[in-house]
């Protein structure tokens, strides 16, 4: 009897994703996000790692994706009203929640602090910052306490590498920002200045990242229950380390340092 019931459930979930009109490839999913390097960028291969594990985790669950990178505000809300049917790369938290349905993790994201030579910061907790100039970007959410405190000297620029070129030529003391990105900026615009860097053994937060779809999207739970399952499938086969260590490899690791 048991059996049976169970044979009986499979047979209609199966049905409804046959039937369903994204996995019939009626329509492809609009697939927003903002620019990200090395996560999103369409300059790099696939689109970025972020993209590349996004789009191959829906190819294999029947989707069709058409990627728009934009500005953050604009893909999010564009998503968050259904022009977009999903963001391929987001954090989750409760206002979010209201406009996306979010998949478990697929990549975490390691918010560090990079320290300019010399400078001997011993970081254990936020008060440890006071009286530093620390480079942050504008509109990146970073951590909830380190975003609120009142007592930290945020000087922000509008992108990544501004910061570390402020860094390196001592105009600040130390920079908050995604550990690959840091260490992709770093391999591409400034490989020969390792040394004036020194990473700090302790993040400043560890973030799980996410694809979300538009609630307005009729189909969303089913979108996200079949991109969960193909992201388990990748990491079971080995496809999912393949293409993190093809976006990864070859870019500068700076060891965490005291």
């Amino acid at each position: 009897m048991e059996r049976m019931q169970a044979f009986w459930c499979g047979l209609a979930v199966g049905l409804a994703i046959f039937f369903s009109p994204f996995a019939a490839g009626a329509e492809a999913l609009q697939v927003t996000g903002s620019l990200w390097t090395p996560y999103m960028d369409d300059q790099l291969p696939n689109g970025g790692l972020a993209t590349d594990l996004v789009r191959t985790a829906l190819a294999r669950a029947g989707y069709e994706v058409e990627p728009n990178i934009e500005g953050w505000s604009r893909a999010y809300q564009g998503t968050a009203v259904g022009v977009y049917d999903a963001v391929a790369a987001v954090w989750q938290n409760d206002q979010r929640s209201e406009d996306l349905l979010f998949s478990e993790p697929y990549l975490m994201n390691d918010i560090v602090l990079l320290a300019r030579k010399g400078v001997l910061i011993d970081y254990a907790n936020l008060s440890d910052l006071a009286g530093y100039r620390i480079g942050v970007v504008r509109g990146y959410a970073y951590e909830d306490a380190f975003d609120r405190s009142m007592n930290l000297n945020r000087v922000t620029n509008y992108y990544l590498i501004q910061n570390l070129l402020l860094l390196r030529k001592g105009k600040l003391e130390v920079i908050v920002g995604d550990k690959w990105s840091i260490f992709y900026q770093i391999s591409r615009y400034m490989p020969d200045d390792l040394e004036e860097f020194r990473l700090l053994p302790k993040p400043l937060a560890r973030r799980a990242l996410r694809f979300g779809v538009s609630r307005q999207n009729p189909e969303a739970a089913l979108i996200i229950d079949r991109f969960n399952q193909a992201i388990a499938g990748m990491k079971q086969d080995g496809s999912y380390e393949d293409i993190v260590r093809k976006h990864t490899e070859g870019l500068v690791v700076l060891p965490g340092k005291r």
